[in-house]
């Protein structure tokens, strides 16, 4: 049981970092009008949460088995995935936010949209290339039931940690101011800087046994 919540929370602890809700929130209220209303955002969020939790899921159980399916090297995708999260943390440390997962493009087209909760908040912003690097990794070191079992809680935790956030998004930025926000944002660049670094250390040296050894 102790290692069940260890593992539960080492998941929490990642998956959360790099899914960054309170940038997320930052980039919602940049897509939507400035009058609009507390029940509406609310409704964002809960469908936002509901869309991210099913993509998640989805990643997580499904990506061992895609792996699998094209034979491709775990340690890979650890190098890679490892790089693309070293490139996440440092756009977070520099003050530049989800950079990674949107673009002007991807901005202008939801600010189009009658609805931005699934498209484009939940996928490409919250569950972009960090994310699915992520939860793939978590799948394919996942070796018993409760391997799963903690990974799936661990996003159940932090998609209810999500909703919350992103429904009182206006206080949290009145309160926080936009320093307060950036400062946040660079102390969970750090974080996903130093996963991303363990994550391709552990490729690099899964690589060098698998050729060399």
């Amino acid at each position: 049981m102790i290692e069940f919540l260890r593992d539960t929370l080492g998941h929490t602890i990642s998956i959360f970092t790099i899914m960054n809700p309170l940038s997320a929130g930052v980039v919602m209220l940049t897509l939507l009008d400035e009058h609009v209303s507390k029940k509406e955002i609310r409704g964002i969020a809960w469908r936002n949460s509901k869309a991210v939790f099913i993509a998640m899921l989805v990643l997580f159980l499904s990506g061992n088995y895609i792996f699998e399916f094209f034979g491709i090297s775990p340690h890979g995708l650890r190098v890679f995935g490892g790089i693309i999260l070293l490139v996440m943390g440092f756009n977070m440390v520099q003050g530049h936010g989800k950079r990674v997962n949107h673009n002007a493009k991807d901005q202008t087209a939801a600010l189009e949209r009658e609805d931005i909760s699934t498209v484009p908040l939940a996928i490409p912003i919250i569950v972009g290339p960090g994310m699915a690097t992520t939860l793939i990794n978590l799948s394919i070191n996942a070796g018993s039931w409760l391997d799963y079992l903690s990974g799936i809680t661990a996003i159940l935790i932090c998609c209810i940690a999500s909703l919350l956030i992103l429904q009182r998004m206006p206080f949290i930025k009145k309160k926080l101011g936009t320093n307060g926000l950036k400062v946040l944002n660079r102390l969970m660049g750090l974080i996903v800087g130093s996963l991303a670094a363990q994550m391709i250390l552990n490729g690099v040296l899964g690589l060098y046994k698998l050729f060399f050894t």
